[in-house]
């Protein structure tokens, strides 16, 4: 009896193993490919999202409209109607203060990469400085989608850090 007890419980949790493995949770689980294009194509759209990043991130107070139609250029059209709205509100305080704002890249890496789509993670240095004064410094982690276009690769979304 006592060894039909053990039958029984060792199937039951073999089921409950199963079970769990083959239900879907509302966790994200990894890819086991997250990146299913080759290292050189993969290494070509990131260094396009850090090259786009840094423009779309840099500008200074005296050449704002300019630095903007740049930046919009290097965009999907919908990200770039969100981006012209947001940089549109944002273009008096940042005049006024005559903000410069400079962005380096210092380390960048695949995160998700197929053949028309790449995520890469920037490690980026901003240095702000307001009105001629000191130069503040953070570092930040940039997201940056780049979707791939007959117009090569375009940033789709940055999400900051």
């Amino acid at each position: 009896m006592l060894v039909s007890l053990v039958a029984v419980l060792a199937l039951v949790g073999g089921g409950l193993f199963a079970w769990d493995a083959l239900g879907e949770n509302d966790v994200a689980k990894p890819s086991r490919q997250p990146v299913v294009v080759g290292s050189d194509d993969a290494t070509g759209a990131v260094d396009a999202a850090a090259t786009a990043a840094t423009t779309i991130l840099t500008r200074d107070w005296e050449h704002y409209d300019e630095q903007i139609d740049e930046a919009v250029a290097l965009m999907t059209g919908g990200f770039a109607k969100d981006f012209r709205a947001k940089a549109d509100d944002v273009k008096p305080g940042f005049v006024e203060a005559k903000v410069d704002q400079q962005v380096r890249v210092v380390a960048q890496g695949v995160v998700h990469a197929t053949r028309t789509e790449v995520q890469a993670l920037l490690f980026m240095n901003y240095y702000v400085s307001k009105d001629g004064g000191d130069t503040t410094y953070t570092p930040y982690r940039v997201l940056v989608t780049v979707l791939h276009t007959d117009r090569g690769w375009l940033v789709s979304d940055i999400d900051t850090k």
